[in-house]
């Protein structure tokens, strides 16, 4: 996938559309084949699974330095879409509070 998109472009939607094709590629399932509330285990993916995973979320969403273990932490797609839609809205905020701040 690996196309990069301005994080205040992209819905909730989009942050779920971007795990499920990245985690269903990992697992060799087709997107529409993957349960969200399914433990990424359920399918498979280890922890080399859950990098590649994790190099995909920061190539679309634009983030810099996410939490290691956001993907342990939140083990399906349904949980990590929340949380990634929570830390892509918190650094938005502050990219535009440092960018107001310089100004």
């Amino acid at each position: 996938m690996n196309t990069t998109t301005s994080t205040s472009t992209l819905t909730f939607d989009d942050v779920k559309k971007v795990l499920v094709s990245a985690v269903a590629a990992e697992a060799g399932v087709a997107p529409e084949e993957l349960a969200t509330d399914r433990p990424f285990t359920d399918y498979g993916l280890d922890s080399m699974a859950a990098l590649s995973v994790g190099m995909e979320i920061e190539d679309v969403c634009g983030l810099t330095d996410p939490p290691v273990d956001l993907l342990w932490d939140h083990p399906t797609v349904d949980t990590l879409a929340e949380a990634l839609w929570k830390l892509l809205n918190t650094e938005s905020l502050a990219a535009t509070a440092a960018a107001d701040g310089q100004r």
